[in-house]
């Protein structure tokens, strides 16, 4: 039995507060910390960080494999483990990337925070050690502190409870030392860039700039609460509620299975019952989900994957449907469970479109038209490409979505129709054992190519080209030049040199065929191939791993995936996290 496992998008190089919702299988998590652009989580696998690349100028080292009081501050994590503190990244107050604070430093280290650009932890007999920036002295504690039980820092301050007193030290003109005066039973201290919370016997008090008690919420059931940058959040009974410089307050939407919660400067993590880990963000002025990682288990026997414009789905036993990947538009907001059984699975730029016994359905997404019309009735194949969504029965293909460069201009008369394929901006069929193909007005050419394909067995269209299968087994390729293509080309707009696009010469006896946006993957003789666009990162046509029996084939406009024995494979440009690092196993 091949069970999903989970998996962890490691690389982003992109904001955090820049992407839109991301979901996906996702190892369990037991411990969460938000930096200033970064993530990094405790799981079942080790310690997983992901985030701004700028954030991630190292990586977590390989020999980490487990860490406790994880924290995060701005480009930089740290930890606790068996041989003292770990830190790692652009270490403020080091050129070193990674660095170990051990016994000789700190004896028995009990307590870590990270700041800003700054730490400081507490080790045997209350010693107090900071590091990293110290130019309005928050590294450098009072003396004599004692019976330490918390320590919290911001950006320029650091806070402790000691002696069940709230200490601060730091810059000065921001009130973030002008700590209330009579605090009864002070915990859960927190902090921000410039001010500090935590509760008492009084309730919950904040001070320092730009945050006082006049705008607190006036919440008794508000507990937990944490800050980050000029943001506090806290549980309450109806979800996570949460404040800003002004007042004002607001509820994270679906935040109701959250159990403990991490804010950065301008986004919210939080852990759910399920061990899942969520994020929310602004957008336009209101927090929205931006991310959620669904945690393991669930899926077994994967039965179909299908990849899309940044993002993948797989399918598998109880009719059970996991996504990850970027999701600007809502195209992978996917019910984790939909009617099947399925006969095609097609996940495009706008929807997951899908045929069962109930018929076609396409899923996710926000904008009505491309709903599936009501004029489409039985039909047999259905494809989700840029622009368009097609679908057919023997008899008929009809198109709909946006009519970029003619993309929902069916030609008429197409009959015996087997399988449907949509790209970019245009689609084919193959219809009378021949090929036909549409749209992509002024970028895909050579379709006449396509026309010589003795009884194609399979089609695929992508960004400005199209690929086939023939009886034989020959693969042939055929349209317009793309960026950075390689083989399939250079200029988007420039001139049409060849119709007539190079496939590897090993290429033969072929039975799976898959484009995405400027690359192509085939099956053959039990082996997989990819030629054309490399991507950024170099990575894109090669999987990370030997796949042995490869089968399932499906790229997606930058990244591929493929089954194998060693279970499910993805590979490709990360940069819009569409794809997981780690194959999965049985």
């Amino acid at each position: 039995m091949l069970k999903l496992n989970g998996l962890f998008c490691l690389s982003l190089f992109i904001s955090l507060n820049s992407f839109s919702e991301v979901r996906g299988p996702y190892l369990e998590t037991s411990e969460l910390t938000v930096g200033s652009n970064h993530v990094c989580a405790a799981t079942t696998a080790g310690i997983k960080c992901f985030g701004n690349a700028e954030s991630l100028t190292t990586s977590v080292p390989s020999d980490l494999k487990k860490a406790s009081s994880l924290q995060a501050g701005n480009r930089f994590s740290c930890g606790l483990t068996d041989k003292g503190i770990r830190c790692f990244g652009e270490i403020p107050g080091t050129t070193k990337k990674d660095i170990l604070i051990g016994p000789k430093e700190l004896k028995k280290p009990r307590l870590l925070a990270v700041g800003f650009e700054h730490a400081c932890a507490v080790g045997d007999g209350d010693k107090i050690k900071c590091w990293g920036k110290n130019e309005q002295g928050e590294g450098t504690p009072p003396e004599g502190l004692k019976n330490i039980s918390e320590l919290s820092l911001g950006m320029t301050n650091s806070c402790a409870i000691a002696d069940n007193k709230v200490v601060c030290w730091g810059l000065k003109n921001t009130g973030s030392l002008q700590v209330p005066e009579n605090l009864m039973n002070p915990k859960n201290l927190t902090s921000g860039w410039w001010h500090h919370c935590v509760q008492s016997d009084e309730g919950l008090k904040c001070w320092g700039h730009p945050f006082n008690d006049t705008i607190t919420p006036d919440d008794p059931t508000i507990s937990n609460v944490t800050s980050g940058g000029l943001l506090n959040c806290g549980m309450s009974s109806s979800g996570v509620k949460c404040w800003d410089e002004t007042g004002k307050t607001f509820l994270l939407p679906e935040s109701e299975t959250t159990k403990s919660l991490k804010v950065g400067s301008s986004f919210i993590c939080g852990l759910t019952e399920a061990h899942g880990v969520m994020c929310w963000g602004p957008r336009s002025g209101v927090y929205k989900r931006l991310l959620s990682f669904v945690p393991a288990g669930g899926i077994a026997n994967i039965e179909k994957i299908a990849a899309g414009n940044a993002g993948t789905c797989v399918y598998g036993d109880n009719d059970e449907v996991r996504c990850w990947g970027l999701n600007p538009d809502g195209s992978l907001d996917i019910p984790n469970q939909i009617p099947g059984p399925l006969s095609v699975f097609s996940l495009g730029a706008r929807r997951l479109c899908t045929i069962s016994k109930e018929g076609p359905k396409c899923y996710g997404g926000q904008r009505i038209d491309f709903d599936v019309p009501k004029t489409v009735g039985d039909v047999s194949m259905i494809s989700s490409g840029g622009y368009q969504i097609c679908a057919a029965d023997k008899s008929k293909v009809t198109c709909w979505g946006e009519d970029v460069r003619d993309a929902l201009q069916v030609p008429k008369n197409i009959t015996n129709i087997s399988q449907v394929s949509s790209g970019f901006t245009h689609a084919c069929a193959v219809a009378n054992n021949a090929v036909t193909c549409w749209g992509g007005t002024g970028l895909v050419k050579g379709v006449n190519q396509a026309k010589k394909m003795t009884n194609p067995k399979a089609i695929c269209a992508g960004g400005t080209f199209s690929c086939g299968i023939d009886e034989k087994g020959k693969v042939s390729c055929w349209g317009k030049k793309i960026p950075f293509a390689g083989e399939l080309g250079k200029e988007l707009f420039g001139a049409d040199t060849t119709a007539v696009l190079k496939v590897p010469k090993q290429i033969n006896d072929a039975v799976e065929i898959s484009c995405g946006l400027s690359h192509a993957c085939a099956i053959y003789k039990g082996q997989l191939k990819c030629w054309g666009d490399n991507g950024f990162t170099g990575e894109k046509l090669t999987p990370k791993v030997t796949i042995k029996n490869p089968r399932m084939l499906t790229a997606g406009w930058n990244h591929t995936c493929a089954m194998g024995d060693n279970g499910l494979n993805c590979w490709g440009d990360g940069i819009n996290l569409q794809m997981p690092k780690y194959s999965l196993e049985k």
